[in-house]
């Protein structure tokens, strides 16, 4: 450029990027149109200190590229996320303060404030923390998928934007009495109420995603840019006036177990939360309140029994330890 004193900066590409994202995403650009698919490794996202970290770096990242003009953000296989890494959060209590007040924030926060493009959660089946689709302009949902918030039931104030999500997406009390009971709502339910904008059968949510990128990207850039942003506008007056309460409620509430040192005693311990959480997705119990209605002390010994009927086998069992040993 000619008697340009200073040039641009030169920001990161695709395949750059691609490259430092690789064990927590596969990134896949085709016209402008980006998908996410969030992963550990070569298989399901496995809820980490490390993956909960990359998904707000990740969208950081995102927004700084102009070839990125529209957002697909979605899950490896056939379900959300269902497993946790036993030793991912193993330095959670000495990190509390990067991992919920920092890194719970800019993850909420960066996909309103930060990718300012349209954008398309697809939930291709049941799963926990759906958060990131839940933040998208548009989310499609499977019509096997089931959603809940079971921070209460783990000991935790869900005070991690989830929560505030369910109060504005589905009102005030039914969020208050879903998140107090841990009970499970439906996809058909979760359409009714505004929670997803359509199911799509299994297998086909990814698919419909671009039927619908395809559209908007037909749109001029400047038209379907600015418009992304009158969508999320919504959002982004509930972040500013209640996102920083919610994570230092939650955040509040971790440093008072760890005070009572019942941190791991009140709570579940890490190792055993992935059975808990495919007890609960694969069955029906959850969607309703028990008669006669069952403490969460009960509920974690059915799913005892379940995964030893079952012979079910946690993510270090199947997948490995993280450094190729099982």
């Amino acid at each position: 450029m000619k008697n340009i004193m200073a040039d641009y900066v030169k920001l990161p590409e695709l395949e750059e990027y691609k490259e430092w994202f690789k064990d927590h995403f596969d990134l896949y650009r085709e016209d402008g149109i980006l998908q996410v698919t969030m992963k550990t490794k070569d298989h399901q996202m496995c809820w980490s200190g490390s993956s909960h970290r990359a998904m707000s770096q990740l969208s950081r990242v995102i927004s700084m590229d102009r070839k990125n003009e529209i957002l697909i953000w979605t899950h490896y296989g056939d379900n959300w996320m269902m497993d946790k890494d036993p030793n991912g959060w193993s330095t959670y209590a000495e990190e509390r303060f990067e991992h919920q007040y920092i890194d719970d924030y800019n993850l909420i926060k960066n996909m309103i404030f930060d990718i300012d493009i349209p954008t398309i959660g697809a939930v291709p089946g049941p799963g926990f923390h759906w958060d990131s689709a839940l933040l998208c302009d548009i989310t499609l949902a499977s019509e096997d998928a089931t959603f809940d918030d079971d921070h209460l039931f783990f000991g935790l104030i869900p005070g991690d934007g989830m929560f505030m999500l369910m109060q504005h997406f589905m009102g005030t009390k039914r969020a208050n009495y879903y998140a107090y009971t841990c009970r499970q709502w439906t996809a058909q339910q979760a359409l009714e109420w505004g929670w997803v904008n359509e199911l799509c059968p299994k297998g086909k949510v990814v698919e419909r995603a671009w039927e619908i990128a395809r559209i908007i990207k037909s749109l001029p850039l400047e038209t379907r840019t600015i418009y992304s942003h009158l969508c999320k506008r919504p959002l982004e007056k509930l972040l500013v006036e209640d996102l920083k309460i919610h994570t230092l409620s939650e955040q509040y509430s971790t440093m008072y177990r760890i005070a009572q040192k019942d941190y791991g005693k009140a709570q579940t311990d890490e190792k055993d939360m992935s059975m808990i959480h495919h007890y609960r997705y694969a069955t029906d119990e959850h969607k309703y309140l028990q008669d006669p209605i069952k403490t969460w002390d009960e509920i974690r010994e059915d799913a005892v029994v379940w995964g030893e009927k079952t012979g079910f086998k946690a993510p270090d069992e199947v997948f490995g330890d993280g450094n190729g040993e099982k």
